[in-house]
This record gives C-alpha cells, structure tokens and sequence, in this order.
C-alpha cells in the first residue's frame, strides 16, 4: 500500500527562492502574481513527487497569506503554467495506474486519486485565499492535466493548444474532476460529448465551446496571461474575484462529490481488460517519445519514502 506523506509548508520568509524538483516558482509584482511552471526537466505527468509538491505548495501559499511576508510580496493572481516546448502536461502517471492495477493494488490507485482530488478542489475554492486563479497552457494539455486547468477560475490558452481526454480509450473515465467541472462550465449535454469521444480539441475549438475563457496566439499564453492581469489593475481583480466567486456560490463543488466519483474511477480502472492495459501502455511509450523521455519506473515508493 502506497501512503502519501505530507511535506509541511515553506517558510514564507524564503519566498519567492522556494525551491521544488519539479516547480518553478515566480513573483510577478506589476501583476501581483505567482506563477508556478511544471519544470522544463521534471516528469510531464504527475508523478506522485509532483503531487506532494504541489500539495506543499498549496500549503505553503496560504502559510505565505497569513504571514507577515505578505506585506512585501501581496498576491492576487496564482497562474498555472509549464515551460516545457510543445507540452504543458500529459496528465496522469499512466505508467503507475497500470502497474498497480496489473497488480490489483486498488490502496495506491486510491492514494493517487484522492491526492488529485485534494489538489483539484483547493484550486476550484482559489485555495480559499482572496485571490483569482489562472491557468495559460500551451502544447499540449491531456487527461489529468485539463481536470487541473478546469479546477482554475480562469483558462487563456494558445489558439493550437491541444485539450482531450482520452481516458474512454482504455475504458475508463476521467475521474479525477473533470466530470464536475466541466459539468459546471458547459453543462452535462457538452461534457458527455467531450468526455465520450475521446477526441483532442484544439484551444480555438474549446473557446469556442465556452470551455475556456480567452485564446492567444501560438506562443503567446504567457503574454497573454501577463496583459490580461495588468488591464486596469486591482478595479479589474476584484471584478474577476467576485465573479469567480458568484460562479463558486452559484454551482457549488464539495470535497465529498469529488470523493465519491474518483473512489468510482478506481473501481472501473480495476476493472479493465488485459487489451487496456496494453494500450494505457502503448500511450505511455508513446508519450515518452514524444517529449524524449527515457523509460522510468513509477517513483511511488521514492516520492513516498523521500517525503
């Protein structure tokens, strides 16, 4: 059985010379933002290391908030972001659900998921501090990668950027958010739609479908997301605060909602056929060819021994 141990937030005195394996972390202050890029050389899914440190970072944005620290570094803006070419996020470790689902070990699917759902609804309440949340993707942005995006308040995405959630070609769902999500952008008609056919849309295409709120020109999300936070500063931030808010309020999502649905997903996953795994399996060597990878075993035991 995989256990997740939990790291304890950073001191915010440190901020923003945070250091993560697989995070970088900026300090805008024109636009009062914080930008945290999966790394150009960490693992472009993630990996049960990322999510510990992305739970650490959650953790220690808000220790940040309540210090005194806040006053020489105020944040209004937390952007998601990756610095990888061509690539924002591949998703979820496919390479681990495999492995354990080879090996019935229902403990560390369990693990991985409610470790995604914790992330996925601190971002859907803006990590319950007064800011607004904004994901710029570019390349790429695949299976757990868009649950992520969609949990953020705000989507500017490059025009040729690709979204899809291929999850139905191995006979399983996306589980770790996507469906109440996407549910409360689009509505349930839209989402079954997207999620059943498996298909990859492009950013243009998800704007759209009004699944994503602004598109950029090709290499141009940062840019975009830096513009789109200056215009007409802290008036303009509290008009999006309180619209993100309204939308919270409006269609409410719970921790136990999130739960329930990702404790189905690891029943259907288990579930799968040996002509599944075979192509999660194929999807993952692909993948690694794609961003050049070498092969790499599932870091479940590492991440969880090393935290």
């Amino acid at each position: 059985m995989t256990e997740i141990v939990f790291r304890g937030p950073k001191d915010p005195d440190e901020f923003p010379n945070w250091r993560f394996e697989t995070l970088d972390i900026e300090y805008q202050p024109d636009a009062r933002a914080i930008w945290m890029n999966y790394r150009s050389d960490a693992p472009q899914c993630y990996t049960l290391t990322m999510l510990v440190e992305l739970l650490q970072l959650r953790d220690s944005l808000r220790a940040l908030h309540a210090s005194p620290a806040a006053a020489r570094y105020p944040f209004h803006y937390l952007v998601m972001a990756a610095k990888r070419p061509g690539v924002f996020s591949l998703g979820g470790d496919l390479a681990t659900f495999a492995a354990a689902i080879r090996r019935q070990d229902l403990s560390t699917l369990l693990a991985y998921a409610h470790a995604c759902v914790d992330l996925v609804y601190s971002y859907s309440q803006s990590l319950d501090l007064p800011i607004v949340t904004v994901c710029a993707v570019h390349g790429q942005c695949l299976g757990g990668a868009l649950e992520a995006a969609l949990a953020f308040d705000f989507i500017i995405a490059e025009e040729d950027a690709s979204f899809g959630l291929p999850e139905v070609a191995f006979n399983t769902f996306p589980g770790m958010g996507a469906v109440t999500t996407l549910t409360r952008r689009v509505g349930p008609a839209l989402t079954q739609q997207i999620i059943m056919s498996g298909r990859t849309y492009t950013g243009r295409e998800m704007h759209e479908m009004e699944v994503i709120d602004q598109v950029a020109p090709s290499g141009g999300a940062r840019a975009a997301a830096v513009a789109w936070m200056r215009d007409d500063g802290d008036r303009r931030w509290r008009r999006r605060r309180a619209i993100a808010e309204a939308r919270r309020r409006s269609h409410p999502i719970t921790h136990d909602e999130l739960i329930r649905i990702t404790e189905l997903w690891v029943e259907c996953s288990a579930r799968i056929e040996e002509r599944d795994l075979r192509h999660m399996e194929r999807l993952v060597r692909a993948q690694r060819r794609l961003i050049g990878a070498a092969p790499i075993e599932s870091d479940l035991s590492t991440a969880s021994s090393s935290s």
